[in-house]
């Protein structure tokens, strides 16, 4: 059992070896794919709307936190 297990790590150490001097590496992301993962922040496009009563309960705590920063 031991030696079994001392094979199967010396196999991996080589397979290792060789996908990470023969293997395909990763392609850069492009412009494209970029953009298509940039999302926008606004809450108009995505659909919510804050209503006065959301934004009196969180209007202290932006205010606390714009002043942090």
């Amino acid at each position: 059992m031991f030696l079994r297990n001392k094979i199967n790590s010396f196999l991996g150490l080589l397979a290792g070896i060789f996908l990470s001097m023969f293997g395909k590496s990763r392609r850069m992301p492009t412009v494209e794919d970029l953009k298509r993962a940039e999302f926008k922040t606004s809450t108009q496009t995505l659909g919510v709307r804050f209503t006065e009563k959301v934004r009196d309960v969180f209007r202290f705590k932006w205010l606390v936190g714009k002043r942090k920063t």
